[in-house]
């Protein structure tokens, strides 16, 4: 919209000519109003006349409504500027610029629950910069020991707290970081950054979510519908054979990644993809009957009846308790290969970030520390699929899963959380170099014999 349109709109729905004295005895319940206007705006972005005096009269012994809303917080829109009235809603001020993005989170926050503290917690959102965790703070105070500009930390860390609450796309971090010249030494200081931001992005407020944190809405929107929910996945787009080569190589495809797609040499047989989904869920399948986690039943067959995002829940409780591995073995009939395969899940696995630096035939070559802090590569092979092929990203390409060894080889627990990060330059050279270091020990191609060479 036009400068000139939006000042039209709040000329329209904020109207000088409305300005009336504040009624007699009606200033505190003001002051009161104005600190809940400012607290809604701050939590949702949005919310309308009627909510917000719902959520008044029911934390107040004064009442109030829609039309005294308007009257008394109106002089105050127009002298202060917080928030505004648009149609039939209170905006906060972001959307003076822009109000048709005011409609778009309309949109976006539809049919989902809103969160509504206790009037104490809920009024101390009146202070835009209110935080009710300490995930932001652990982001910054990660920061300033990593980095030695103190200046370029602050500013840094202003947009790093802003793409927390409002970012998108992993992506968007690295300009950020590029802008203010912000330069890990290793990775495990930047895998140790991502999953700061991780936890603090899943635990903060939003108000695409009506206010709600992901990981709250996540629980609530399961438990409700389990329908609502799918596990995202990645949306695959026909490559054609000479179309350049999504890994970022700069090769066509047919030359590249097509050739391990069409070898299948990077992923499990038709004979082990089956095997390991029997075995895994079997495992979930008691994990949940042990458990609760789910109402679903996880029969031990494949392909599931049971959705991604139901199972990933009960693979959740199984790595914070492995041991749930051996009372599955001894409370089951299974045969030998199960057991040993099994038992080797619960003592080798291995959890965590990892970043993938090339494809090769056989396998995705990942690169992560080992259990004395030092870099050394792995080769990972798909299930059903190669990694190249299912996640068609450019390399470097961060991912998080848990490593398992399977009959020799090293696959993954059929989840994988992707990051799309796009790496500068003197990061790519950063990772060209732990590479080469790191493939003087060879490339572990199984988790049974740690350091194992190939």
């Amino acid at each position: 919209m036009s400068e000139e349109k939006e000042k039209n709109i709040f000329e329209l729905y904020n109207r000088k000519s409305d300005v009336v004295r504040c009624p007699n005895g009606r200033a505190i319940v003001r002051k009161v109003l104005d600190s809940y206007a400012q607290a809604a705006v701050n939590l949702y972005g949005i919310i309308s006349r009627k909510e917000l005096v719902d959520i008044f009269n029911k934390q107040n012994i004064d009442q109030t409504t829609e039309e005294e809303v308007y009257i008394l917080l109106l002089p105050i829109v127009l002298k202060e500027g917080w928030y505004c009235f648009y149609k039939e809603y209170i905006v906060h001020y972001w959307f003076l610029e822009d109000f048709d993005q005011a409609d778009y989170l309309l949109k976006h926050q539809a049919d989902k629950p809103r969160y509504i503290p206790e009037k104490d917690e809920f009024l101390k959102y009146a202070n835009e910069y209110y935080v009710d965790n300490d995930n932001w703070w652990n982001v910054h105070r990660f920061m300033r020991e990593v980095f030695d500009d103190v200046r370029a930390v602050a500013k840094g860390y202003e947009e790093v707290r802003d793409y927390i609450t409002y970012g998108n796309g992993i992506s968007e971090l690295g300009p950020i970081l590029d802008r203010h010249n912000l330069i890990f030494n290793n990775e495990k200081q930047f895998e140790e950054f991502i999953n700061l931001i991780m936890l603090a992005k899943n635990n903060t407020r939003i108000w695409e979510n009506n206010g709600y944190t992901p990981s709250e809405l996540f629980e609530i929107l399961a438990k409700r519908d389990n329908n609502i929910i799918k596990f995202p996945t990645l949306q695959k787009e026909k490559i054609g054979r000479n179309d350049s080569c999504p890994c970022g190589s700069g090769k066509k495809y047919k030359k590249c990644c097509a050739m391990i797609d069409d070898a299948k040499t990077a992923q499990l047989s038709s004979e082990e993809c089956r095997l390991f989904y029997e075995i895994w869920y079997g495992l979930m399948g008691f994990v949940n009957e042990q458990k609760s986690v789910i109402k679903a039943r996880i029969k031990p067959e494949y392909p599931n009846k049971v959705s991604d995002i139901m199972v990933h829940k009960v693979r959740e409780v199984l790595w914070k308790k492995p041991e749930l591995i051996d009372e599955y073995i001894n409370k089951t009939e299974l045969s030998q290969e199960k057991i040993d395969i099994l038992k080797l899940w619960k003592t080798n696995h291995k959890k965590g970030m990892f970043l993938i630096l090339e494809y090769k035939p056989e396998y995705a070559v990942v690169i992560a520390p080992n259990e004395q802090g030092e870099d050394r590569l792995y080769g990972i092979k798909g299930i059903s699929n190669s990694l190249a092929n299912t996640l068609r990203q450019k390399l470097p390409a961060s991912i998080e899963t848990v490593l398992l060894p399977f009959k020799g080889k090293i696959i993954y627990d059929s989840f994988l959380e992707t990051f799309s990060i796009g790496y500068a330059e003197g990061a790519k050279a950063l990772f060209r170099e732990m590479y080469a270091k790191a493939a003087e020990h060879g490339i572990i191609t199984s988790l049974v014999v740690p350091g194992t060479k190939k």
